[in-house]
């Protein structure tokens, strides 16, 4: 009798961890950049204007409100001239309000045989790393910098675990430039500061409007595959991906403008 009233009781929903995370899907990295350029023409304002919105990862859990470029500034160099507990205090509110850059890297290294939430552990090293050592009078965002100390701490992990057959060194391939030149770590680090703030500034921005794509629906993904190339480079007229899908051309194009309007929300909830 137990048994059956056990198997006729209906179980409850599953929790946040158990959920199944949904995959990430990558781009090349020249497909990024011919994106935001065109993002950049058919949009005012800047792409990365945050919006100080709060954002949420999976639709459970709550991340901290990001600071704005004020905040950010204000903090940073108060945080340069205080002393024990505000300081830290100071140190604390900055690295809260970047862990979602942190996930969003970590996401990026999950094949490599660790699991996400040590990568996002390792990753809160990195950003941990680059709040104690951030000069604010180098005129680079704390985003920025904190993007390549967090990938870096990943990186020295995933070397050090023996979990990646190619051994990620100094010299090991990270991204491509614009004109899909190979970009070394060693390159970034062995050029003026103004030729590193542009490279990393832009891999930050590829790598959040890849995190905004991510947030798509599969069909406004797919619109934007097809439309921008994002997969094999060939970039479809909207009749193309009207005649591909089996829908009208005016219905295309509304939706397309519908979906780069939410991806300029989605950046601007992210930078």
């Amino acid at each position: 009798m137990e048994k059956r009233r056990n198997a006729n009781r209906v179980k409850g929903p599953k929790t946040g961890r158990q959920r199944s995370r949904k995959p990430v899907v990558l781009y090349p990295a020249a497909a990024l950049a011919r994106l935001l350029h065109r993002l950049r023409k058919s949009l005012p304002g800047d792409l990365l204007q945050n919006a100080g919105e709060i954002y949420y990862i999976g639709g459970s859990d709550v991340l901290p409100q990001p600071l704005t470029p004020e905040e950010e500034r204000e903090l940073t160099e108060r945080m340069q001239e205080a002393a024990g507990e505000e300081r830290e205090e100071l140190r604390k509110t900055l690295i809260e309000r970047n862990l979602r850059l942190v996930v969003f890297i970590a996401k990026r290294f999950e094949s490599g045989g660790t699991g996400l939430e040590d990568l996002i552990s390792i990753g809160t090293i990195g950003l941990i790393k680059a709040v104690n050592t951030f000069n604010p009078e180098k005129n680079i965002k704390l985003a920025t910098y904190a993007s390549r100390c967090i990938e870096n701490e990943i990186l020295m992990h995933l070397r050090r675990s023996s979990k990646i057959r190619a051994e990620v060194s100094i010299d090991e391939p990270l991204n491509v430039d614009w004109d899909g030149n190979e970009l070394l770590l060693s390159d970034i680090l062995g050029t003026e500061e103004d030729m590193v703030h542009d490279h990393l500034e832009e891999e930050v921005n590829r790598n959040l409007l890849e995190y905004a794509l991510n947030r798509l629906s599969r069909r406004e993904r797919v619109i934007m595959e097809l439309r921008f190339g994002l997969k094999n480079g060939h970039e479809l007229t909207q009749k193309e991906v009207a005649d591909r899908l089996g829908i009208s051309q005016s219905y295309i194009s509304r939706l397309e403008k519908r979906i780069i309007l939410r991806l300029q929300k989605e950046i601007r909830k992210l930078g």
